[in-house]
């Protein structure tokens, strides 16, 4: 479906010398690698090392795409030892092989793809990836698949907080037979919101507000670690005290 973006401006392309690679069968015009092909005639033998190993670890690995703060979308470098790094980013929150991984991050951005699936397979987790995001369905998730730790992005969070709740007095409206006492209050949390096994939710963009409210509500047993760095930065901030 985005080919079809790219296809008007691809005489541009050529005469800049770039290539355009896309993940389908096609046919496509001239110039353009379908990848589909090449992997259906691909070895599943491993090539030798001199093939694939960068020469230089400060080489380019890939470029991500950035979401244009001051201006358009960049192409951000990262290298390889920058992506060799990530496999160690939830070793550094404190999750280990046992633990199932939730997330709903894309993965063209760096939190999804490099700290998300490259840092499950740093520690050998489990990843339930899950295509989009529901905060209606989010804690069934989670006690479907046994999920300890999610990784978020702060919206996440407000989304869940902000999932309508069980309030008010149940009974108003409700006739009491008489010399019976009237129920209790209804709780504050919608059904199987604190029946979970999450111990961990690691990301960056926590408003405090939301921080507070996240776990009063589903549970102050919830380790929070907030991070922050850039895609294209040198340095990550981790707020491991709460």
């Amino acid at each position: 479906d985005l080919f079809a973006s790219v296809e008007p401006i691809l005489p541009a392309l050529r005469e800049d010398d770039v290539v355009v690679w896309v993940l389908g069968s096609g046919p496509y015009p001239p110039g353009v690698v379908a990848l589909q092909e090449l992997l259906d005639v691909a070895s599943e033998e491993l090539e030798p090392e001199d093939v694939w190993q960068p020469q230089d670890m400060n080489d380019t690995c890939l470029y991500i795409f950035t979401s244009g703060t001051t201006g358009l979308p960049k192409a951000a470098r990262v290298s390889h030892i920058k992506s060799i790094m990530c496999l160690s980013f939830y070793d550094l929150v404190g999750a280990s092989s046992r633990d199932v991984v939730y997330l709903a991050l894309p993965l063209y951005h760096m939190a999804g793809s490099l700290l998300g699936i490259v840092g499950c397979i740093g520690i050998g987790a489990t990843c339930v990836l899950k295509e989009k995001f529901s905060a209606s369905q989010f804690w069934d998730d989670c006690r479907t698949e046994g999920v300890t730790v999610f990784q978020y992005i702060g919206e996440l969070c407000r989304y869940l907080v902000n999932q309508p709740q069980v309030t008010g007095r149940a009974w108003e409206g409700v006739g009491i037979r008489e010399g019976c006492p009237p129920p209790k209050p209804a709780s504050p949390q919608r059904p199987g919101e604190r029946a979970h096994g999450l111990r961990l939710a690691v990301g960056s963009g926590l408003r405090p507000d939301v921080w507070r409210s996240f776990l009063q509500r589903f549970g102050k047993s919830i380790r929070v670690v907030e991070t922050y760095g850039m895609t294209e930065g040198n340095v990550t901030l981790f707020n491991y005290t709460g």
